[in-house]
């Protein structure tokens, strides 16, 4: 029975309750939308920020393995316990693979095909075809059970691979290696040790090191070790060393109808700190209690927003966007082998240039707490490392794919009034980046910073992806003078405001592409602009153009000043022309690469919000669904899954700002939880799938005119409510969005 709004609104507290009892909100999700067709997201069981993350890797063409360990095609290795989610790239992790078979131990030939695979939040499970074994895994925050069936009769054994690793990367210098492996059979139910690996997708030859320890609720009938695949049948240790592989395995007598179950705890610390966060985590073999748990962790983060009017489809698309945002960075407070601190300490930044843009404003909305200490960990990392990461993985800071876009993640939380961050050593972080050159601008700082101070735009010669890297540090600057304009600093405030302007120092106003005058252009340290050059030019890693966009992207990438760009384009029709001209034709437009996260939004700033609506729809249409192809290119730790969610709210933040762009909601109804208790309600009037556009608002009952918001009159609770239409009106063509322009 559907119940009247008032009286659904007096029992909202109840109605969430029930639905947290139920699991409405996980059991939306599903790991495997995305997994394939170059989304890499990671399938595995795992709870929010969790360090561990247990799941399957595959045996892949060419010996490149996904970063992800799941992969469409090819038989499973084994299970390993560190991954990351979204990446592209060198791999990295893919630690202490355990594998079930069943016959004679052959540690080198251990895979199977697979059969029955399926996920769920928490939980994860699979039948290895070839030993006829079924495989369950769900996991904590450390540490995770597995419960394998085996068949009666045959001889079951587990096996641990202490030296396997995640291997891609061989082309561009993005390779593990193994620096060593140890095992130890400690009992016939414990085996314990630690890998340790250098190099992967970071490009640093920093060593980290995973250990481990495992527990069985069954005794093993028998015991072994191995080194480089050499069976010491009774041996109960083993040493590998640069790349000399180790492992060991257990035998057990099974019966018919039990599973042998067993847990592992990890940890980036010691053997003993994983024993630890084992007891601490799974004390018993309660495998139900384990993902009851996980469960609830998942059902506690999704219900902060909750939606009204979805399809089932869309329903599925939105949890599971909100739950891939939540995968990394990883939450390593207290395992952290570098240096000891009280501050939280998250890894695995895969990277800030990906997430700086709507998977940190959609956590600030609806995680508080939880961006406030991925931010405190960003400002302890400076305290010790001496730089803010650009990107992190395995404790070690690079590679940086732009600016030092860090400076978004803090600004953003500044200006959104996150509480507990230290903000005068968090303001001396942004400007060590904007001032001090790094002796490794791939690991992390600025390249190309004489250039950028001195010619006020980075040459050709002064680093590589010259233009959109230069692109960033305009809009890096604008974060700085925003922090300190916060903290009373006005000759700083000045300073970067007025650097910030420096974007249009690569404006070349006398080129045309497409019927359209006035491009970004890479520029020589005398001058001259590069030649030849298209307005198509991209690349990524080494290029002396664009790093993953091209002219007609980062053209528009001016977040700090829309009214400006505008102005340099000829005024707002011409710059809807441009946008038309972008999204139409194809080539121009990915929405697979972030750049061009905030585009589709841009014709609000020219008092045109029908047309955001009618990109924003399309583009959602076109690039999302259910299932495993269902994302446009690399999750990129939740990114691409955080601007869809924003997209169907229809909301937006300008990130590093205290603005949100309203666009076009695709539900009736959806309710932010918000800190302290508050509520903050969208509502679309007559929405459909022709009903695409804002006609008319108003925000606590009183009309809005504008096609944006304040985070304080989010923050605050409330109701915005949108009439929605299939034909547009005049509602947003004036009072437009803030833009702040140094010459003003």
């Amino acid at each position: 029975m559907k119940l009247p709004v008032r009286l659904a609104a007096l029992f909202l507290p109840c109605l969430l309750l029930a639905s947290l009892a139920h699991g409405q909100f996980a059991r939306s999700v599903d790991p495997l939308l995305g997994v394939a067709g170059g989304g890499n997201v990671f399938p595995g069981p795992v709870v929010p920020f969790g360090m561990i993350k247990p799941g399957p890797d595959m045996v892949a063409l060419e010996g490149s393995d996904p970063n992800a360990g799941w992969n469409a095609e090819g038989d499973i290795r084994g299970f390993s316990q560190t991954h990351v989610s979204g990446t592209g790239g060198g791999a990295k992790y893919g630690n202490i693979l355990v594998q079930a078979t069943t016959g004679d131990v052959a540690p080198i030939d251990s895979a199977s095909p697979r059969a029955e695979e399926k996920a769920s939040a928490g939980l994860y499970s699979v039948k290895l075809v070839r030993y006829n074994v079924g495989v369950e895994i769900t996991a904590a925050r450390r540490s995770a059970i597995y419960r394998f069936r085996y068949p009666a009769g045959e001889k079951a054994n587990l096996l641990f691979d202490v030296g396997h690793y995640l291997l891609s990367g061989m082309r561009t210098g993005e390779r593990q290696s193994l620096v060593a492996s140890e095992v130890k059979v400690l009992s016939p139910t414990e085996v314990a040790g630690s890998t340790s690996i250098t190099g992967g997708w970071n490009k640093q030859p920093n060593t980290y090191t995973v250990y481990f320890f495992a527990k069985t609720d069954t005794a093993a009938a028998s015991w072994g070790t191995w080194l480089d695949g050499n069976l010491q049948p009774g041996s109960k240790s083993a040493n590998g060393q640069a790349n000399s592989k180790s492992g060991a395995w257990l035998t057990f007598a099974t019966k018919a109808g039990r599973p042998v179950l067993m847990k592992i705890g990890i940890s980036f610390i010691s053997v003993e700190q994983a024993r630890r966060n084992l007891a601490t985590e799974i004390p018993g073999f309660d495998f139900a209690a384990t993902h009851a748990a996980a469960l609830a962790k998942w059902n506690l983060a999704l219900a902060k927003i909750e939606i009204k009017g979805a399809t089932a489809e869309q329903q599925q698309i939105f949890y599971t966007a909100i739950y891939h945002t939540m995968l990394m960075p990883t939450d390593r407070t207290g395992e952290n082998p570098l240096w000891k601190s009280a501050e939280p300490y998250y890894d695995d930044y895969y990277a800030i240039w990906d997430i700086f843009r709507t998977s940190g404003p959609l956590l600030t909305l609806i995680a508080p707490e939880r961006e406030t200490a991925i931010v405190r960990s960003l400002v302890d990392i400076y305290r010790h490392d001496g730089f803010l990461p650009d990107a992190r993985s395995g404790n070690y800071n690079g590679r940086t794919q732009g600016g030092s876009n860090a400076e978004f993640m803090i600004t953003d939380a500044y200006v959104k009034g996150l509480k507990g961050i230290d903000w005068a050593t968090a303001y001396a972080a942004e400007v060590h980046d904007a001032e001090v050159s790094p002796a490794d601008h791939f690991k992390e700082g600025r390249g190309g910073l004489d250039d950028w101070r001195n010619l006020g735009y980075v040459s050709i010669e002064g680093s590589d992806r010259t233009a959109s890297v230069h692109m960033e540090y305009a809009a890096n600057d604008f974060e700085i003078a925003l922090l300190a304009k916060g903290l009373g600093k006005a000759a700083d405030y000045k300073k970067y405001l007025t650097r910030s302007g420096n974007w249009k120092n690569l404006w070349d106003a006398d080129f045309s592409d497409g019927g359209f005058q006035g491009f970004i252009r890479p520029r020589h340290r005398d001058g001259s602009w590069l030649t030849p050059f298209t307005a198509l030019d991209s690349g990524t890693w080494g290029g002396n153009t664009f790093y993953e966009g091209n002219s007609w992207t980062y053209s528009t990438f001016v977040p700090q000043d829309v009214a400006s760009l505008i102005a340099k384009i000829g005024g707002p029709q011409k710059f809807v022309d441009r946008l038309d001209a972008f999204f139409a034709v194809p080539g121009r437009y990915d929405v697979g690469n972030e750049p061009g996260f905030l585009a589709p939004y841009l014709y609000n700033w020219a008092g045109r919000p029908d047309k955001t609506a009618e990109h924003v729809r399309e583009i959602i249409a076109k690039s999302y669904h259910a299932g495993p192809t269902g994302l446009p290119g690399n999750d990129d730790s939740g990114a691409m899954s955080s601007w869809y969610a924003f997209g169907q709210m229809g909301i937006f933040p300008n990130a590093g700002q205290d603005v949100y762009l309203i666009g076009s909601p695709a539900y009736s109804q959806t309710t932010l939880h918000l800190a302290g208790g508050k509520d903050f309600v969208i509502e679309a009037r007559e929405q459909s799938a022709e009903n695409i556009y804002v006609t008319a608002a108003t925000l606590n009952g009183k009309p809005l005119d504008r096609s944006w918001l304040r985070h304080s009159e989010i923050a605050a609770g409330g109701r915005l409510v949108l009439t929605m239409s299939k034909t547009p009106g005049h509602w947003g063509e004036r009072n437009l969005p803030p833009s702040t322009a140094p010459d003003r």
